[in-house]
């Protein structure tokens, strides 16, 4: 085994190790990891997701209507280890700890003469924040991101068939791909195709078409647009009001010259897209509008890269990698900027590729011929960034924002399942939503059996409720209804219910205390 073999072994190994230290622990899991878990068992039971959809390309899951790739690729952890965190979550560790070697295979093919950036470039991804963070979750995301370095990496060794193939997963894989694919391949396959026309056409493009026919139905046919519709930027015009402010302080003229919704749409628009590249995101607060996508107190990467970043950036734009890296680094906010949030880090995960790159480049420049002080000096620089980094991720993130992380419903489904037999009813709270799915997925409840009786009331475009699952009304409790009623309720109260209600905390059970809050108690009449 030569040098470069195991310096490969090894970064892999540490984003091994990064990724998978209390993964079944810790964060607490999220609603769509949960649902995607769900699915998973529900279609290695019975071959049906939750609705009974047999074999289905997209989940209705909450309503939200999910690709379904992330769940069958979970099915052989779910069926090796059970339904668990873990489970759910390690094909985005894989994903996340086999992207570096994939991008390193990426660079080097493209130019061998950057075999160093290209090692430089795995180590980085191996352990940036942006790309840790995503990887210890059951993110779509980080699968797109690991799925178009495959892809790439396949186009540039002209294997166009597999680079063809797993493109065309990438689309059913997550939103943000059937923007992000067209945007990031149509430049390469417009070179290729003056080089070997007949081979792209007919390895490439025709597989694509083929594998993405069901896609392409769905986007003809399909009614389940609604997630789009609530998520894109284009859903919240101008209000009259504020276009009527507007024009009683200038006029129509005015307004229709400088405030017109074209120019709002625009504004809007470039507002997100530079977001992306601010200080603040990069290497400050994260993603400060949802605190659930980053660690408090840094940026998305990690503080050295301040340096880096910027020296890599100051760099020779001729070489075709580079050009490639730099197209990639302004088109990976695209996605995100066109959706409601001014800022959004699960969309724009994309763009942790060319940031290594670049970052990785800045490393090279400021080591390159140097003394071993300054490999010295840059080492301790991103070791301490790193465990300071984790201290943020293991001791201040969820503390901080448990409501964010939803924490406490472990708890409570295990509370509820402890002791469902000893209550006619049960209240379990929905204020902070979709607690249904988590009593699923802890109880591991038949997937049969939720089939023939389950019901989705859609409250809107984007995600629906449901009311019961046997003696559980998934609902709000009101405590003084309760207190006084001869059935044996239980009911499970969120923090928020608590204090509007302003019921007495003695009377009730802390469950899921974490710091000073506690986000869950209970009450039994």
């Amino acid at each position: 085994m030569n040098k470069t073999k195991i310096i490969l072994f090894l970064i892999v190994l540490l984003g091994f190790l990064l990724r998978f230290y209390r993964i079944g622990e810790y964060p607490p899991l999220l609603w769509d990891e949960a649902a995607l878990g769900y699915n998973a068992y529900s279609l290695l039971q019975t071959g049906r997701d939750e609705h009974g959809a047999f074999f289905p390309l997209i989940l209705k899951s909450f309503g939200d209507y999910k690709p379904a790739i992330y769940s069958y690729l979970s099915i052989p952890f779910v069926f090796l280890f059970g339904l668990n965190e873990t489970s759910v979550r390690l094909v985005s560790i894989i994903a996340g700890c086999l992207s570096p070697l994939f991008l390193y295979f990426l660079i080097n093919k493209i130019d061998s003469k950057k075999q160093k950036v290209a090692l430089l470039s795995a180590l980085v991804l191996a352990v940036t924040p942006f790309a840790i963070h995503f990887s210890r979750g059951a993110w779509e995301t980080n699968l797109l991101v690991f799925e178009i370095i495959v892809s790439l990496y396949f186009f540039f060794s002209q294997k166009f068939f597999l680079s063809a193939f797993i493109l065309s997963l990438s689309l059913y894989t997550y939103q943000s791909a059937k923007m992000l694919v067209p945007f990031i391949f149509l430049p390469l396959i417009l070179q290729s195709l003056k080089q070997h026309p007949k081979i792209i056409f007919t390895k490439f493009l025709i597989p694509i078409l083929i594998f993405s026919l069901p896609l392409l139905c769905g986007l003809l046919f399909s009614q389940d647009s609604g997630r789009l519709k609530v998520v894109s930027l284009f859903s919240y015009p101008q209000s009259q009001e504020e276009i009527s402010v507007i024009k009683n302080e200038t006029g129509n003229f005015d307004y229709l010259l400088f405030h017109n919704k074209y120019l709002n749409f625009g504004r809007q628009f470039l507002t997100r897209y530079f977001n992306h590249f601010s200080p603040r995101f990069l290497f400050f607060d994260g993603d400060w509008q949802s605190p659930r996508h980053s660690a408090p107190y840094i940026g998305v990467l990690l503080l050295p890269s301040t340096l880096f970043l910027i020296l890599g950036l100051i760099t020779n734009y001729r070489l075709p990698i580079t050009k490639l890296f730099l197209y990639w680094l302004l088109i990976a906010p695209i996605p995100s900027s066109l959706t409601r949030d001014l800022l959004s880090g699960v969309r724009s995960l994309f763009l942790v590729i060319p940031l290594t790159y670049f970052t990785a480049l800045g490393i090279r420049r400021i080591t390159d011929h140097r003394s071993r002080f300054t490999y010295l000096v840059t080492s301790i620089m991103f070791l301490v960034s790193l465990i300071y980094y984790s201290d943020l991720y293991y001791s201040h993130m969820v503390k901080k924002s448990p409501f964010d992380f939803l924490y406490g419903n472990k708890e409570v489904a295990q509370f509820v399942i402890n002791n469902q037999q000893n209550y006619d009813r049960i209240y379990y709270s929905d204020f902070y939503g979709q607690p249904y799915i988590f009593y699923l997925f802890y109880s591991q409840y038949s997937p049969k059996k939720y089939q023939a009786k389950n019901h989705l009331s859609l409250s809107g475009p984007d995600i629906g409720h449901v009311e019961k699952i046997d003696n559980i009304l998934f609902a709000s409790p009101d405590f003084n209804f309760i207190r006084n009623q001869p059935q044996k309720i239980l009911a499970i109260f969120s923090f928020d219910e608590v204090e509007r209600q302003g019921i007495d905390k003695k009377l009730l059970t802390p469950i899921s205390t974490i710091g000073n809050i506690t986000t869950y108690y209970a009450y039994s009449n």
